[in-house]
């Protein structure tokens, strides 16, 4: 990924910088890592219980019952967990060659625009998840008895990191500053970097 100091042709509000480079970034960060950690837990048991069950029904002949619908809660969980990682390192679609060309003003505004709709609205959308949650904790999946409200929690969290996430771009476009994070793994190796070398070394 490109940083705010190798990429002079795109607006700086458009570069990424490290997660720790701010301190807003540093407090986030642990919340941040645990949502990382969460999804990816989520994302490997989802795709690992339709392989398990294939084997215990091919295989074994005793498959588990009620494995289709925990899959699926698998699945809406993780795409709840890892939207707020989405939006905080700018993996949506955001059309960056044609926003990029627009002028530095005019992107500006967009930005400061996009990041206090985008707040208000996932602000709303966390509150109408808790609405949703106190109205339906006594409701339950069919099969497996899944408490409805867990299905709902993790859209809560999601909408509320989400929201915060977008606030804080919305602080950094006023303060002029990348909006974009990257954890330090992510970050691509230098140019002349050779991996060969470095093992030998």
């Amino acid at each position: 990924m490109q940083n705010a100091n190798s990429a002079p042709d795109v607006p700086r509000i458009l570069a990424t910088v490290d997660s720790r480079h701010y301190a807003i970034d540093r407090l986030l960060e642990p919340v941040r890592w645990l949502f990382r950690i969460t999804s990816l837990t989520v994302l490997t048991v989802m795709v690992s219980l339709p392989f398990i069950q294939v084997v215990l029904r091919e295989i074994f002949s005793r498959p588990i019952v009620g494995v289709e619908e925990l899959t699926r809660f698998m699945l809406i969980c993780s795409v709840f967990l890892a939207l707020p990682y989405v939006v905080a390192a700018g993996a949506n679609i955001r059309m960056e060659e044609l926003v990029a060309m627009l002028p530095e003003r005019v992107l500006r505004m967009l930005k400061v625009l996009t990041g206090a709709t985008a707040a208000a609205t996932f602000a709303v959308m966390a509150f109408a998840s808790l609405v949703a949650i106190r109205s339906n904790l006594d409701n339950a999946t069919p099969t497996l008895g899944i408490p409805y409200w867990i299905f709902l929690g993790a859209a809560f969290a999601s909408f509320t990191m989400t929201a915060i996430e977008c606030a804080v771009q919305l602080l950094k476009v006023l303060q002029n500053r990348p909006l974009y994070i990257t954890f330090p793994m992510e970050e691509e190796p230098p140019a002349d970097f050779d991996p060969v070398a470095e093992q030998r070394s």
